[in-house]
């Protein structure tokens, strides 16, 4: 795994350019985390949006590494979720419990220059509805998203 600085090819976080100039929509941050995927895991890997009209709740990304996958639902400028979505991620996360591979929440704040993975579980349904307690927040930017890499200990 190269964990070296960007490429020159990859312009989100260009010394020139502002992230928040850059990434101002959902789709812009699904690009970034694609880009993140393939400049930091050299690519090998499988950065793949799936389809949503099959079923409501399933999440926006999936990425397959070598010995992880994982499910990723992208926000932008929100952490934000609809009940289907918390209801998937809670079965999902119920189901990968003893594997490596997770089902998270990334929520990207660019004028804040960071970006936020929730992950829901079991311990999220609580008697006031679904709360994440299990957040970490990165900045947004290739080092960032090296130390998401490595929080999620691929």
């Amino acid at each position: 795994m190269d964990l070296t600085a960007p490429s020159k090819t990859l312009n989100f976080c260009s010394s020139n350019t502002a992230i928040v100039d850059i990434m101002q929509t959902e789709q812009k941050f699904n690009q970034w985390i694609r880009r993140m995927f393939s400049d930091v895991f050299s690519n090998k890997v499988l950065v793949q949006r799936i389809e949503n009209t099959t079923s409501n709740g399933v999440p926006d990304i999936l990425v397959i590494l070598q010995d992880k996958v994982l499910f990723i639902e992208s926000k932008f400028e929100t952490r934000k979720i609809r009940p289907e979505q918390a209801a998937f991620q809670i079965k999902a996360n119920t189901v990968l419990e003893k594997s490596n591979n997770i089902c998270i929440t990334l929520a990207a704040y660019p004028k804040t220059k960071r970006f936020v993975m929730l992950k829901f579980d079991t311990n999220s349904i609580t008697e006031e509805g679904v709360v994440c307690d299990n957040e970490i927040t990165f900045t947004l930017d290739k080092n960032g998203f090296v130390d998401f890499i490595n929080y999620i200990n691929v």
